[in-house]
């Protein structure tokens, strides 16, 4: 097996360089998402010019995972990491200098090719390196992306206090430790590449079909927390009228994932039960909120919603991952584009929400699609159990 032939000091080394990856793509994720509205205040976007602008970030999930996923299982996840990390680093000096729609959307999607290569195959190499316990070890990379998403605004605050920062310097900070990443893991990338390419000619395991449903539920996964996360500070400023508690409540709704991931992380045997309550707590404080708004209110459904989604993606990745080894990359990049789609579809919903009935009618959206992938959840299950029989 791939992880009796690793020794534990690459495989230590691997997994920490894929942790300092998910909270580095964190940061920058919870950057971008606090620092949007300053920037459409800065270059003069509408509203849903600002959506088309995070969707240039994640439309490039739609399309580099998939067409990458192939190559990194026969040529070396490492080798792949550390280019994705160099065009992530790329992207982000480009979004600190620039200030043209045009160079900021070619700019998000440089940022979000080098993110969505980098989350996918970090996870397939988690995935393969730790075997029957890799979803333990994605609810703990995925952790580390929380921590790393919350840590972001309140930096920028600091920064924007005591050292005069705007939103450009989070990003050029972002691009710096991307560039250290990527080229300090070549080493590893060269020695990484001839065993993986054994590795997956080893194997005959298909993608199977089952993996559709699991691309949907990722669909349904990252509608909900882009959406959520881009626009809750739109959402605290037009509709609970509190602009200067947005920082805190998305800070908190990225803590409160944390904690989550670390408790799936924990209760991992049980992860079928927790994807479908998951979907669902998320809907029902959507659906709250948009009965209730208030800022009491919104602290508790913004912290609650951080909590439930907590488990999706990690538990999503980690069913599709082990059922195919030998295909995990490959694999990855389908639910990966599955996510980007949402991704794409969601800021630019909201944005024209915004621009017309209010992200209040937004945000009750989400909830019902949130319904909607318990639902899915359900489906997948009965579909292996009938393969099974």
């Amino acid at each position: 097996m791939k992880s009796m032939e690793i020794t534990g000091n690459r495989k230590t080394r691997q997994t920490i360089t894929c942790f300092l990856i998910l909270f580095l793509l964190g940061l920058e994720s919870g950057g971008f998402q606090i620092s949007l509205l300053k920037i459409v205040e800065t270059v003069g976007l509408s509203s849903h010019l600002s959506g088309v602008l995070v969707s240039g970030q994640y439309g490039a999930i739609v399309i580099m995972p998939l067409l990458v996923g192939h190559f990194a299982d026969r040529k070396g996840r490492c080798r792949v990491l550390s280019a994705s990390c160099l065009v992530f680093a790329l992207g982000c000096a480009g979004m600190s200098v620039f200030q043209t729609f045009g160079s900021l959307f070619m700019c998000a999607f440089a940022i979000g090719s080098g993110y969505s290569v980098c989350e996918s195959v970090s996870s397939a190499l988690l995935g393969e390196i730790h075997e029957e316990k890799a979803g333990k070890y994605m609810n703990l990379s995925q952790c580390f992306f929380s921590l790393g998403a919350m840590a972001g605004p309140q930096l920028l605050e600091l920064g924007r206090s005591y050292l005069g920062w705007n939103y450009q310097s989070l990003f050029l900070l972002c691009g710096i430790v991307g560039a250290v990443i990527g080229l300090g893991t070549l080493p590893e990338a060269r020695r990484d590449t001839v065993h993986t390419v054994q590795m997956s000619e080893q194997t005959s395991s298909p993608v199977r079909r089952e993996i559709l449903y699991l691309a949907v539920g990722f669909f349904v996964y990252t509608s909900l927390e882009c959406g959520i996360s881009y626009y809750l500070d739109g959402f605290v400023t037009t509709e609970l009228q509190c602009p200067e508690h947005a920082a805190n409540i998305l800070s908190l709704f990225w803590m409160c994932m944390a904690l989550g991931r670390l408790l799936c992380g924990l209760f991992y045997q049980y992860r079928k039960m927790i994807l479908i309550c998951s979907f669902l707590g998320a809907g029902c404080c959507l659906g709250l909120l948009l009965f209730f708004p208030c800022l009491p209110l919104g602290y508790f459904c913004f912290s609650l919603i951080g909590l439930s989604l907590a488990s999706v993606w990690p538990n999503l990745m980690s069913l599709g991952v082990e059922s195919c080894p030998g295909h995990s990359a490959q694999v990855a990049g389908i639910l990966s584009t599955g996510g980007g789609i949402g991704a794409v579809a969601a800021p630019v919903f909201l944005g024209m929400v915004m621009d017309g009935a209010g992200l209040r009618l937004g945000f009750g959206g989400l909830g019902l699609l949130a319904v909607i992938g318990a639902l899915i959840c359900v489906q997948y299950y009965h579909r292996i159990r009938t393969l099974h029989e």
